[in-house]
């Protein structure tokens, strides 16, 4: 059976589908990694590790399209965080070749938390604006 690290439930919505699948679809590869790890199935996660880095560029682009049609105030510094992020997430993945062991947990951890942060503070916030914007048009 599969094991979950983060549960997807209507706190995480935004309050558009196309994010929000997207958001579950973030969760569920974090939950596939998770599974692997807890399986000892470590061999397996530079595919899962890499598809995840995908989807997240994805997933960025599609936020960034809102950002650009909305007029988004803050869409540089949301962008930055963005591109922090996928630079952090190559970093771990290069480090997860050389010494797999001591990396699934750091990566596990820092795609998690940064994941809900993301979700919670940083994505509500410009989908708070863009709900705005869509009714004064």
């Amino acid at each position: 059976m599969e094991k979950k690290l983060i549960f997807w439930d209507d706190t995480y919505s935004v309050g558009n589908d196309e994010i929000d699948n997207q958001h579950k679809e973030l969760i569920n590869q974090l939950n596939k990694l998770y599974n692997l790890y807890l399986e000892k199935e470590i061999g397996k996660m530079p595919e899962i590790i890499t598809a995840l880095k995908d989807y997240t560029n994805y997933h960025f682009k599609t936020e960034e399209t809102f950002f650009r049609n909305f007029n988004y105030p803050l869409a540089a510094e949301h962008t930055q965080i963005h591109n922090d992020f996928i630079t952090e997430l190559q970093k771990l993945e290069n480090d997860f070749k050389n010494n797999p062991n001591i990396l699934c947990i750091k990566i596990l951890t820092m795609l998690q938390n940064w994941l809900m942060n993301h979700i919670l503070v940083e994505d509500k916030k410009y989908m708070k604006y863009l709900n705005k914007a869509r009714f004064k048009e």
